[in-house]
């Protein structure tokens, strides 16, 4: 076989196994969005099967032969590829068949069964709002996932290195923590400093009615590029982001939250999600396993930098506001300009992390990066999570959750064994800033916003990171489009720069 025929082989097999996952993310959305409680069992043997012929494909002997044949080992990720796209092809699908040819294929399927029933599990245990009914299937899930961290051990990285490095490629857990301890104090005392101010945002907590704030959201969608020949939108238990196909990228929101701009930020977030999947899924890279964000924390700070530093910034709503005041004139009677604009920015620590504030998001983060790491090692018993969760949200925000549904039985992630997940989402925030201070380097975004012109933003950000993909590692993306390494305390600096100009 020439090396010619061997990329067309490897990527012939790369487009199957992207089949594969797209056939297991519409059997997920169908389980998240309708699926029947009896149908659970069938479900998880479909989605255990599926994950062990992907295993199979992706980590078979087929798999191997071509790969070596294209000069790819664990000192060359990406082999003898003659442009970006096959380098990357080589270097994601070695980076996956190094690692998960490791786990046996029993493994595999055990985990994706387990995953199945502990969601059911924790839907069920959030309703509840008991953490006993969610226990015994989060301890399989831990179990598992210690078995699955051991089969990837190597010298020198810890368990929880293995565990994030599936999500943020290359990251070290010591890195991540460096991270967050330099940022941590200052996010601290800016959430004691702004929660002590009296800004009123009783308004956003009146009835709104749904079909009015789906019209709203839609509006704000289509303006930022969301394709909806492409994508759709629906509502579950917890928003998301799933791509069913390459022209089939939905999201979701949910309309049970206390404030409406819960419920749109929700959609604008997921919609940062979105474009950049829809953005990554064109040219020879449509079908392929390089369709989808350089890496979770990539991806998250595009999410974020639409929610927050775009969303939720003053020139946004210098031209969404007529709109908004228009579609709820009743629950906005009497309400300006400036009021609604720092309402929507009020730092008031909560126990719900996608609800929380700008400010204080990245100490939910930080919380849930911190016990997990002692789920795992075993120096936090799981009878005592709840109890934990408390302690370190009293330590970090200030406040202690009343219920488990506030606080460790909030979040899907430890349902699906998503553990090494999380640290990707203030990891976002981190690179968000870093690009959002380049971007408006490049971009008078101030202008752009006040006309509501959010498709040049749009696409300049599809430009610099949403059409490449996962063609490049995410510090190498970062690195390209801001010409820097991650600098955290940008993200600082942005913040303090925000709140003081808003409220002095």
């Amino acid at each position: 076989m020439t090396k010619k025929q061997a990329i067309e082989k490897l990527e012939e097999m790369d487009r199957h196994l992207v089949m594969l996952e797209h056939i297991e993310s519409v059997l997920s959305w169908d389980q998240e969005i309708a699926a029947s409680k009896k149908g659970l069992d069938e479900r998880a043997r479909q989605m255990g099967w599926l994950s062990s012929e992907f295993h199979e494909l992706a980590c078979g002997n087929e798999m191997g032969d071509i790969l070596s044949q294209l000069g790819a080992d664990a000192d060359h990720l990406e082999g003898d590829g003659q442009d970006d796209f096959e380098k990357a092809l080589i270097r994601i699908r070695f980076r996956f068949y190094e690692k998960e040819r490791n786990l046996p294929v029993s493994l595999v399927r055990k985990l994706s069964e387990a995953t199945s029933v502990a969601h059911e599990s924790w839907v069920e245990a959030r309703k509840q709002d008991d953490w006993n009914l969610f226990k015994p299937e989060l301890q399989t899930l831990v179990d598992l996932t210690r078995e699955k961290a051991a089969c990837f051990a190597k010298e020198g990285s810890s368990q929880y290195d293995v565990l994030l490095d599936d999500y943020e490629q290359g990251m070290k857990t010591a890195t991540v923590k460096a991270l967050f301890d330099s940022v941590k104090p200052s996010l601290v005392s800016l959430v004691k400093k702004q929660a002590d101010l009296n800004v009123d945002n009783s308004f956003l907590f009146k009835e709104y009615p749904i079909d009015k704030q789906e019209g709203f959201a839609f509006q704000v969608l289509s303006d930022m590029g969301f394709d909806f020949t492409r994508g759709s939108r629906a509502v579950s238990v917890h928003p998301f982001t799933s791509t069913l196909g390459s022209d089939d990228i939905r999201i979701t929101t949910r309309y049970t939250d206390p404030s409406v701009m819960d419920s749109f930020y929700s959609s604008v977030h997921e919609g940062g999600h979105a474009l950049y999947e829809m953005g990554a899924s064109k040219g020879r890279q449509k079908g392929t396993s390089i369709a989808n964000g350089a890496s979770m924390g990539m991806h998250e700070s595009q999410s974020r930098l639409w929610e927050n530093m775009i969303g939720r910034s003053e020139a946004f709503w210098v031209h969404y506001f007529p709109l908004f005041k228009k579609t709820f004139p009743s629950q906005l009677e009497g309400i300006g300009f400036e009021h609604f604009v720092k309402a929507i920015n009020r730092v008031a620590p909560g126990y719900i992390r996608t609800n929380a504030d700008e400010v204080s998001y990245s100490l939910h983060v930080i919380l849930r990066f911190e016990l997990e790491q002692a789920m795992l090692d075993g120096s936090l018993s799981l009878d005592d999570v709840p109890q934990a969760w408390n302690r370190k949200s009293e330590e970090l925000l200030g406040i202690v959750p009343k219920t488990c549904r506030e606080g460790a039985l909030q979040d899907v992630h430890w349902s699906g064994a998503d553990f090494g997940y999380f640290p990707t989402y203030a990891l976002g925030n981190l690179y968000g800033a870093q690009i959002w201070e380049k971007l408006n380097s490049d971009l008078d975004s101030d202008v752009l916003l006040r006309k509501g012109n959010l498709k040049e933003i749009g696409a300049y950000l599809n430009g610099e990171i949403y059409k490449k993909g996962s063609l490049y590692r995410p510090v190498d993306l970062l690195h390209g489009v801001t010409g820097k390494r991650l600098d955290a305390i940008l993200f600082t600096k942005y913040l303090d720069n925000k709140f003081s100009r808003l409220f002095g």
